[in-house]
C-alpha cells in the first residue's frame, strides 16, 4: 500500500512523536513541495538524506529550526556540480544525477551506518528521471525500498505534489510496505 500525506510544512517544529512513530521498515511516500518534510520525520537516532533539492546547509538549517541535531544526519547529494560545505552534517560526497551506479554505491555504503529504526529520507527520484531511462530509475527506487525495509528503516520518499503514482512506482511500494501497517 502507498501511504500518502500532504504534509503542512509552514509548521516545521511538528515532528512526529512516539505514539505516532512508524514501525520499523515502514515505508512513506509524502507529497510536499519540501525536500525535507520535518512534519512527517519520526524522531531516530540517525537520518540518511538522498536529496538532489538540498543542499547540506540548507539541510543542517532546517533540522536545526525542527530541534534536530544536524550532527546525526548524512547527506547524500545527488547534484551535477561538486558542493563545498564544512559543518556538523556528514556529506558522503556528491554524484552526478546521471551516475545511478555511483548513488546506488554511496548509498549502501551510507546504509551500513544506520540501524534499525533509523531514518531514510528520498527526493531525488524526479531529479534521477531527468537524467536516465525510467526502467533504470524504476529499478533503483526498488533497491532503496527493499535496502530499507529490509534493514527495518523508516523510509521517507518524498514526491512534488501533482506527480502521479501509478504503475511500476505504486507496485514498488505495494511490495515493500506491510499491509498491517496503515496509517490512521
Amino acid at each position: 500500500m502507498v501511504f500518502e500525506a500532504n504534509v503542512n510544512t509552514a509548521n516545521t517544529t511538528n515532528t512526529a512523536d512516539a505514539a505516532d512513530a512508524p514501525a520499523p521498515g515502514e515505508q512513506t511516500l509524502v507529497r510536499t513541495p519540501d525536500p525535507l518534510p520535518s512534519a512527517a520525520l519520526p524522531r531516530s537516532d540517525r537520518l540518511l538524506v538522498v536529496s538532489a533539492r538540498l543542499h547540506p546547509q540548507r539541510l543542517e538549517q532546517m533540522l536545526r529550526e525542527s530541534g534536530r541535531d544536524p550532527a546525526s544526519a548524512t547527506l547524500l547529494s545527488v547534484w551535477p556540480v561538486e558542493l563545498e560545505y564544512d559543518g556538523p552534517v556528514t556529506l558522503t560526497g556528491v554524484v552526478h544525477p546521471g551516475d545511478v551506479t555511483g548513488v546506488g554505491m554511496r548509498l549502501v555504503d551510507a546504509l551500513s551506518t544506520l540501524s534499525e529504526g533509523d531514518c531514510v529520507v528520498t527526493d531525488a527520484l524526479g531529479v534521477l528521471e531527468m537524467y536516465c531511462e525510467p526502467d533504470v530509475v524504476s529499478r533503483f527506487f526498488s533497491t532503496v525500498l527493499q535496502k530499507t525495509a529490509g534493514q527495518r528503516l523508516h523510509g521517507i520518499h518524498t514526491v512534488q505534489p501533482g506527480v502521479t503514482v501509478d504503475g511500476a512506482l505504486k507496485a514498488q511500494f505495494d511490495r515493500v510496505v506491510d499491509d498491517a501497517i496503515r496509517p490512521s
